[in-house]
This record gives structure tokens, sequence and C-alpha cells, in this order.
């Protein structure tokens, strides 16, 4: 974070994006200004990182800022975006406003298409100690 201190971000390996304060998935690019990260062929939203948690049904948590899915397994994984759709397959979510499209792996909205995201799996230890 831009304090100094760690902030979950919600895709595993991904690439912290030098404004402190937003992260984007393994293989994409920060452009903060336009509030997207890029790949050659997809747009996404950037991710806000998270402080803090957010209660799932079955008492687990995940990130702030998230939202807690079901996995098919009956267990809760954490999408990276707050008030999120959880896809039917119970392993990926897409951003609120979109709809899942499982079988081309996107997450669809009238004038933009990105790529389905995977639930992640909670408590990734940071370097400080602190884990998301």
């Amino acid at each position: 974070l831009s304090t100094g201190d760690y902030g979950c971000c919600p895709y595993p390996e991904a690439v912290c994006c030098d404004d402190g304060e937003h992260c984007c998935p393994h293989g994409y690019t920060c452009d903060v200004s336009a509030g997207t990260c890029d790949r050659t062929d997809i747009q996404s939203e950037l991710a806000q990182l998270s402080v803090g948690n957010v209660e799932c049904d079955d008492g687990s948590s995940c990130p702030t800022g998230t939202t807690c899915c079901q996995l098919s397994t009956g267990d809760y994984g954490c999408c990276p975006y707050p008030k999120a759709v959880c896809c039917d397959d119970g392993e990926h979510c897409c951003p609120n406003g979109y709809t899942c499209d499982v079988s081309a792996g996107t997450c669809d909205r009238a004038d933009i298409q990105s790529e389905l995201i995977q639930l992640t799996v909670r408590n990734v230890e940071c370097d400080d100690g602190s884990s998301c």
C-alpha cells in the first residue's frame, strides 16, 4: 500500500501497480489512469488492494472489497471483486454487472469481455507476516 503496509491482492502471483493501491492478474500490465489491467487481447478492471475481512456464510472470511463465493466442494472461496457475480461452476466469478459465460471462459457485459476470474484460497502469507 502507499502507506508502506501490506495489502491483499486477490490474484495469485499478481502484478502490484505503481500507485501502491491496485493490482492486476499475472501476465497483465496496470494502466492506473484508465483503471484497467491490460493484456494484448483482454482488458479488465483494476482490483483494489484490501485490508480486513468479509465474512462468508460458513464462518470463513475473505479480504474486504471481495466477495465470498461457494466453491463446487461446498467450501467458500474469494472473488477479487466487491458484489461480484459467482459463476454456477463454483470455480469462477465475474465483476458486478457482468454475466458468466463458463463455456467461453469469459465475463460478458454489453461493451466489454474479460476472462473469468479464478476463485482464490485464503491465507497467503505476506512478507510482513500478515496474511490474506
